[in-house]
């Protein structure tokens, strides 16, 4: 169901404040909202995994993978566990937003935002479930993505091979470590056993000083 405050949210992701009266723009964002649920292929895999901790080395037990980063330290802190989370919108929404912006840049901005809200929305559903499996006195962490404050975007390499995303949902990973399709997301989230600080905060970001949010006293719900 696309609500209100995801129509809100890609007004503000294409620089339209809440209270603008622009009817015209508010249909094309309920146009492409509309759009996505015809084009969209959503998928999501996850997968709970046990960590150990040396200062600020992560190491995912029984992989191969580590991961450096004090943030994810912090983040961390509670948690002997964590899920691994990989999420995409599928092609479809990379061709058409591809096409759109030959011929109607400001279509392509808007199902571009729009898009952004979606896979965001995935990602949340997938944490709701996930809530509803945890044990009594398991609590979720915030979630954390590779490239946000000092984790590496190498990490979604390591975290696509152990969900096996490119099988499962055909999520992949450019020598860049740019996901494809681009409307996808990979995370991590703590399982800690106290309850957590779930608000996104914009003192982990690394955008903070040319954010252009932050230039207008806004969030872009980070």
């Amino acid at each position: 169901m696309i609500t209100e405050n995801m129509k809100n949210t890609a007004m503000r992701y294409i620089g339209m404040p809440q209270e603008t009266n622009d009817e015209e723009i508010k249909e094309q964002i309920t146009q492409a909202f509309k759009s996505l649920e015809e084009i969209a292929r959503p998928k999501v895999t996850y997968q709970r995994v046990k960590i150990s901790k040396e200062e600020e080395k992560i190491t995912f037990e029984g992989t191969y993978c580590q991961v450096t980063s004090k943030d994810l330290g912090k983040l961390l802190r509670n948690s002997s566990e964590c899920i691994l989370m990989a999420a995409t919108l599928g092609m479809e929404v990379d061709r058409t937003i591809g096409n759109l912006q030959k011929t109607d840049m400001l279509k392509a901005m808007i199902l571009d935002a729009c898009a952004s809200v979606l896979i965001d929305k995935l990602c949340d559903d997938a944490e709701a479930k996930i809530m509803n499996e945890l044990a009594e006195n398991e609590y979720l962490t915030m979630r954390f993505s590779p490239g946000y404050g000092d984790v590496p975007l190498e990490t979604s390499a390591d975290i696509l091979d152990i969900l096996n995303a490119q099988k499962r949902i055909g999520l992949m990973l450019t020598k860049t470590h740019m996901l494809v399709p681009t409307k996808s997301i990979t995370a991590l989230i703590g399982i800690s056993d106290q309850k957590e600080n779930r608000q996104k905060s914009c003192g982990y970001c690394n955008l903070v000083q040319t954010c252009m949010y932050r230039r207008r006293g806004d969030k872009c719900g980070m």
